[in-house]
């Protein structure tokens, strides 16, 4: 996890997700929120995206995040908002395998594929059983990930493609494009590792260019039963998107977890 440190996405991510308007997970992870009340802790709460939005709503919530980059732009935001919705919002620098936080929350959130982090069972395990115990007895655990298309990580290895693209809020006229290129996959720990390129377009001339390594894991669904059994949980919902589609469409596995008796 050391290597995932997003020092240059941190710079990028909000415009970048601000253009990914398939992105629908912040409605789902709100409901939630309200629904149980708070107060809730998100892990990878980078720069705020799911978190500042349920703050809004009136509802107490902590945001954990390894990456010290994120944290600063997220940090930076709270001097932004009221004292009122300040005040509902704790940050932590810590590892998700093994946080130790003086509470145990309502709702637990991993949004936007955190745990695809976790490289090895070991630490999976770790951190499932981390969140189970900072989990009020009627707490819930809901967190996303993607269903492996085993296809798509045979093709195009080493080949850059296009990702997402938005105007330059700091170049008037210029355009930002990310792209991705996946260089390796091992299919035997379900990992596969590339890097994102982030080029400032000025027309069609290339005028700055920044690069950050990305890994992740993936998940098949027998595994995930027997994480979930391992490490004390059950599953209460699940879905195959955030429009609640039946988990076996196989596109997202959404999951809400509560603890097993």
């Amino acid at each position: 996890m050391e290597s995932d440190s997003y020092r240059v996405l941190s710079r990028y991510y909000d415009a970048a997700y601000a253009s990914k308007v398939a992105l629908l997970d912040v409605p789902f992870y709100v409901e939630l929120a309200e629904r149980t009340g708070g107060p809730v802790l998100e892990i990878g709460c980078g720069t705020g995206r799911v978190l500042l939005e349920i703050a809004e709503r009136g509802i107490e919530i902590e945001g954990l995040d390894f990456s010290a980059d994120q944290l600063g732009v997220l940090g930076g935001k709270l001097h932004t908002l009221s004292p009122e919705i300040r005040d509902r919002i704790r940050l932590h620098r810590a590892d998700m395998r093994n946080f130790a936080l003086d509470r145990r929350f309502r709702l637990i959130t991993a949004p936007f594929r955190p745990l695809q982090h976790l490289y090895t069972v070991a630490d999976q395990i770790a951190t499932f059983r981390t969140v189970r115990k900072h989990l009020l007895p009627d707490g819930l655990f809901a967190f996303d990930l993607f269903y492996p298309n085993y296809r798509a990580l045979d093709e195009n290895l080493g080949e850059e493609r296009l990702d997402l693209e938005w105007p330059d809020p700091e170049m008037p006229g210029c355009m930002i494009r990310r792209f991705f290129v996946r260089e390796k996959v091992d299919k035997l720990n379900q990992v596969f590792m590339g890097q994102f390129i982030f080029r400032v377009f000025d027309g069609e001339k290339v005028v700055n260019e920044e690069r950050e390594p990305l890994q992740m894991s993936y998940y098949t669904y027998p595994q995930l039963l027997l994480l979930f059994e391992q490490s004390g949980f059950r599953i209460l919902e699940e879905y195959g998107n955030f429009a609640r589609d039946p988990i076996e469409i196989c596109k997202e596995m959404v999951f809400v977890l509560c603890c097993a008796p």
